[in-house]
């Protein structure tokens, strides 16, 4: 869990020095098995959210059972040790 942690806090300082100011309109997620096109874990850092078109909701948006935003993973790892 560090390692999510430390990669939020990096994602939302990068965010802040690109002049984004409104920390509750960004998604940050992670894009779950078998949907992730690449074999290493990375953040997917999207802002503002509530300018994201209807096609990027569909693979970033809180419907989306592919797209598990850091809160949420969290509270799996910290209930289940792992992610389903």
């Amino acid at each position: 869990m560090p390692l999510v942690l430390r990669m939020e806090e990096m994602a939302k300082a990068v965010l802040q020095m690109k002049g984004i100011s409104d920390l509750q309109d960004i998604r940050l997620g992670f894009h779950m098995p078998p949907f992730s096109s690449v074999p290493h874990l990375h953040l997917h850092v999207l802002a503002p959210a509530t300018q994201l078109s209807s096609r990027s909701l569909r693979f970033y948006g809180p419907q989306s059972f592919w797209f598990l935003t850091v809160e949420n993973l969290l509270k799996q790892l910290e209930s289940q040790n792992r992610v389903k």
